[in-house]
């Protein structure tokens, strides 16, 4: 016989069908919304003259509180639904329905980015923000004390993206019919026992892999990581968790080998690894055991433990113990008479991570543009900052994130990066966008790169300063033209077959060596000097004829000796010559003349000696 309970029903504050017929269906899982739905029959609300439900539409959106026994079980909800039913009873059935308050995080989709080392609750206190804390109550529990790295909740819910990060991080979430828990929280201990308030009882097991492990790389560090689940073992204390672990290591002997690509840096190397492995691990032993049953206990609720006892069939004082589950699941039904009865599920009590956990829930994202925020990487590994526009309003960016380069490795590669506040078009691995690079920069109307050619005959990359390396392929123009904003140009024409070298200022060449060829002339100019100078000797040749020419004077001068000699004639001429010797002079020939229209020999004293 169904448990004797007193129910009330009260929406928008007001007491609702205190002397009509109903029914009443709760339900609450871990992990989800809780629901609810009330039954009666149309006249309840409409009047026997009513023909459809035009009161009973009133109730959308507001408040419902059931209670039963003044306490002992409490439910708060919002109705979303009103719906007719004829056909059912003379007047037809009118069913009330909706969800917990979390249903609010339902309808409220976000874009919202996390900096690396925010906390899990941090971030679930973030999401709670905004909503109506008159109908949404939150509490934040145990487990929840986790380092984040970058995290994004992208085109998501509030309510999706916390689903979604319980199920990665493996923390536990519920609705308990007053609040909604992230985390354990300090919940009821009921104790119950088969065939008293126990109606049903059942208990089965299932063999999961316990044999598995990660690998991952950290790509800024460069380091390999690894994890496996061996490190790491449920400690339920159930009496069959022993026994199932062991045959299913015996039964999937195989290791499981993942590949985790979503490691990302501060907080997400070998201890964020060893997080995932270890989550991964622990919910698939939560569901190897899995308990349920029927039972009169009214205040049970998800998130509550309850320790199962059954009466020995061969001894009726003596008890067996049937186990202690947290309840991962229940299912209250009752009506206005009082008939009432639940029906629950649960996983042994003391299990750390839930059975819904997922390690490769990530968020999706497409590839989107945003401007750089910062470029001065202080690992040096040519990283920047990006900001997208969605993260303009909560002032935001992404962590340190690398370019997609052609060409990279220790001291080399193509090392160009893009200037703050410019525009980049970012990708990211797997669609995360938590994962994010950057793929190319790009231009707008605000950042135009002022070297558009209508036949596209120019191909140019030009820095902030103005230095360019200009590519021209118009038809008989063929040029490549390296410059300065100063003026100072290389040029390598294509048609005059030329290469012109232009400095504003001065052109130095040095090396070990220089060498100069050219197949026909070589032609030195200067509007000033031309100085040579040399540490060691000057040799000049020519296979033709050597000219020294000066419109001024001509000295050749040396701190040693001076030789000027022809294997045929030596001709010195001017209007007046001198030859001088400061202690000897010769003048010597197998035939001397000395010519002149005046000859003039003259020694010291008037004294010429001719032999």
């Amino acid at each position: 016989m169904p448990k004797m309970i007193t129910p009330v029903l009260i929406i928008d504050g007001e007491r609702f069908l205190p002397k009509s017929g109903y029914k009443v269906s709760i339900e609450q899982s871990m992990g989800t919304h809780s629901s609810f739905s009330v039954v009666f029959q149309t006249n309840a609300t409409e009047g026997y003259g009513g023909t459809l439900m035009n009161n009973s539409i009133n109730y959308s959106g507001k408040k419902i509180s059931i209670g039963v026994n003044d306490g002992e079980l409490e439910y708060v909800g919002i109705i979303t639904s009103v719906a007719l039913q004829k056909g059912i009873g003379a007047s037809g059935a009118i069913v009330v329905s909706g969800q917990g308050a979390s249903i609010l995080l339902s309808r409220s989709v976000q874009c919202f980015s996390y900096e690396e080392g925010s906390s899990f609750s941090q971030v679930v206190s973030d999401t709670f923000n905004g909503h109506s804390t008159d109908l949404l109550k939150m509490e934040i529990g145990s487990g929840t004390n986790i380092r984040l790295p970058y995290t994004v909740q992208y085109n998501e819910s509030d309510f999706s993206f916390l689903q979604r990060m319980c199920a990665r991080y493996g923390v536990w979430m519920y609705d308990n019919g007053r609040t909604f828990c992230v985390g354990r929280t300090g919940d009821k201990q009921f104790n119950g026992v088969y065939g008293q308030d126990i109606q049903t009882f059942g208990l089965s097991t299932t063999l999961q892999s316990q044999n598995s492990g990660f690998t991952s790389k950290d790509w800024v560090n460069d380091s390999e990581l690894e994890s496996v689940s061996s490190s790491y073992s449920a400690q339920s204390g159930h009496m069959y968790a022993g026994n199932v672990k062991r045959e299913s290591e015996g039964l999937f002997a195989k290791k499981e080998n993942y590949s985790w690509n979503h490691n990302q840096n501060e907080y997400s190397g070998q201890q964020g690894l060893d997080h995932v492995a270890k989550v991964d691990t622990l919910s698939k032993a939560a569901n190897m055991i899995i308990a349920n049953g029927s039972s009169e206990i009214v205040g049970l609720r998800v998130g509550d433990n309850l320790t199962i006892e059954g009466v020995s069939f061969s001894d009726k004082t003596r008890r067996d113990a049937f186990g202690s589950y947290m309840v991962t699941k229940v299912a209250h039904r009752f009506d206005h008479s009082g008939n009432y009865e639940n029906h629950f599920e649960g996983v042994p009590e003391g299990t750390e991570h839930p059975h819904y956990s997922a390690v490769f829930a990530t968020p999706s994202a497409e590839e989107q543009r945003g401007v750089v925020l910062d470029n001065n990487d202080p690992d040096g590994l040519g990283r920047i900052k990006v900001q997208f526009g969605w993260q303009r309003r909560m002032g935001t960016s992404t962590p340190w994130i690398k370019m997609n380069t052609p060409y990279g490795g220790n001291g080399k590669g193509f090392y160009f990066i893009p200037e703050l506040d410019e525009e980049v078009l970012v990708g990211f691995e797997n669609n995360n966008p938590e994962k994010p690079y950057v793929l190319s920069a790009g231009f707008n109307s605000s950042a135009k790169s002022g070297m558009a050619d209508a036949d596209n005959n120019l191909k140019t990359i030009r820095t902030r300063s103005g230095h360019t390396i200009e590519l021209n392929d118009t038809d008989g123009e063929e040029k490549i033209n390296i410059y300065d904003h100063e003026g100072s140009i290389i040029t390598f024409d294509t048609q005059a077959k030329s290469l012109y070298i232009t400095a504003t200022e001065n052109i130095e060449f040095q090396a070990k060596n220089i060498k100069m060829i050219a197949e026909e002339n070589i032609d030195i100019q200067a509007q000033g000097n031309i100085a040579t100078v040399a540490e060691g000797d000057i040799t000049s040749q020519s296979q033709g004829a050597t000219i020294l020419q000066a419109e001024g004077d001509t000295t050749i001068s040396s701190d040693a000796s001076v030789t000027i000699q022809a294997t045929t004639d030596a001709s010195i001429i001017g209007q007046n010559v001198s030859a001088e010797g400061q202690i000897a002079a010769d003048i010597k020939g197998q035939q001397t003349t000395v010519q002149g229209q005046m000859t003039i020999l003259k020694g010291a004293s008037g004294k010429i000696d001719i032999v």
